[in-house]
């Protein structure tokens, strides 16, 4: 008599995409679209007298909670610049009394910047006529700064990487997920050869929780590969 082997499933596990962690993945999933095509029974009594199912397309999505921007690159078919930190002299911007007069560059606010008329005086008081982030500077309408005034800011810009958006026609990607089966702790792990990811659909980028999104691709068929009976779109491997 054989005996029933069963295997609940839990998943977890690290997804790489070209061999880098893209942190944490709270969802993968495979979407197989499948055509059928039939052949009528006209010998009497109906149904059919031939059928069949084509695979149509492979889809691979993933939910992402880090928002790395090589992760959203992968998202928006975006490339990825290099900041270098460096000196920025004299940059012209004009004052928002209240609200944002945007930099170039995004300031390294450990390092002071200095803001003057654009005449070159005076120079302005920061948290008295102005405040800085990040992003610019915000002149104070408490402060000595008037209301599209021209300016002058000198800063230091912060070393970083900046996501250009919608700028590519879409990469294709290796995906290996080294995963592990938390019901039994047994590994598995899943390799797809071509994965060509869509734009999501939508960011959520200001909320009261952790934020993730979700990035959907199609697999491709791998044509170098031709050995019999060996898929050419992904393998699952498992203890």
């Amino acid at each position: 008599m054989s005996e029933t082997v069963t295997e609940s499933y839990i998943g977890s596990g690290i997804v790489y995409v070209n061999g880098r962690d893209v942190g944490n993945a709270s969802g993968v999933k495979i979407d197989i679209e499948q055509e059928s095509k039939t052949q009528p029974n006209y010998r009497g009594g109906g149904g059919n007298a031939a059928e069949i199912t084509k695979v149509k397309s492979v889809k691979l999505s993933m939910t992402l909670n880090d928002f790395s921007n090589a992760n959203l690159a992968l998202a928006l078919r975006g490339k990825i610049d290099v900041l270098t930190a460096g000196a920025v002299t004299n940059e012209a911007i004009v004052a928002v009394l209240d609200g944002l007069a945007d930099t170039a560059k995004m300031i390294d606010t450990t390092v002071a910047p200095v803001v003057t008329h654009d005449s070159g005086t005076p120079t302005y008081d920061v948290d008295i006529d102005y405040v800085v982030s990040a992003g610019g500077i915000r002149a104070l309408s408490s402060g000595a700064i008037t209301a599209g005034q021209a300016l002058k800011v000198s800063y230091t810009s912060k070393a970083g990487n900046a996501l250009q958006a919608l700028v590519e026609s879409g990469q294709e990607v290796k995906v290996v997920i080294d995963g592990v089966n938390d019901a039994t702790g047994k590994p598995n792990v899943l390799k797809f050869y071509r994965w060509k990811p869509s734009p999501t659909s939508g960011l959520d980028l200001i909320g009261d929780d952790f934020g993730s999104f979700d990035i959907e691709g199609g697999v491709l068929a791998d044509s170098s590969i031709v050995a019999t009976g060996k898929s050419k779109f992904f393998v699952r491997s498992a203890a």
